[in-house]
């Protein structure tokens, strides 16, 4: 006697359920994917907005720095301190004293 499959399964082993299951398989894994793709391109956008939005933060922080840095460095500013917290005031011709050196002494 052959060994012969069972009468109710015998569409099992035909080609055409075989492309059908294969078929459905594919078809659950390609709409896995999707999901999957879909969830990973929502974290990388999240991502994005958030370090935009840090970048142009920095942005606005580094302009104030900068207004900042050179509203200290003006040349009035530092004027007034150096009259009014050191009692320093500008030279006069009367002050000036020039130091002449030998011409030896500039040599190396």
């Amino acid at each position: 006697m052959k060994n012969a499959p069972l009468p109710g399964l015998s569409f099992l082993w035909s080609w055409g359920v075989f492309v059908w299951i294969l078929l459905i398989v594919s078809l659950i894994a390609s709409a896995i994917a999707v999901v999957w793709v879909k969830h990973q391109v929502r974290l990388t956008s999240t991502q994005l907005h958030k370090s935009v939005k840090q970048d142009y933060a920095l942005r606005v922080e580094e302009g104030r720095l900068q207004l900042e840095y050179n509203h200290l460095l003006s040349r009035s500013r530092i004027e007034q301190i150096a009259r009014n917290k050191l009692g320093m005031s500008p030279i006069v011709s009367s002050q000036e004293r020039v130091l002449l050196l030998p011409e030896r002494a500039l040599e190396p």
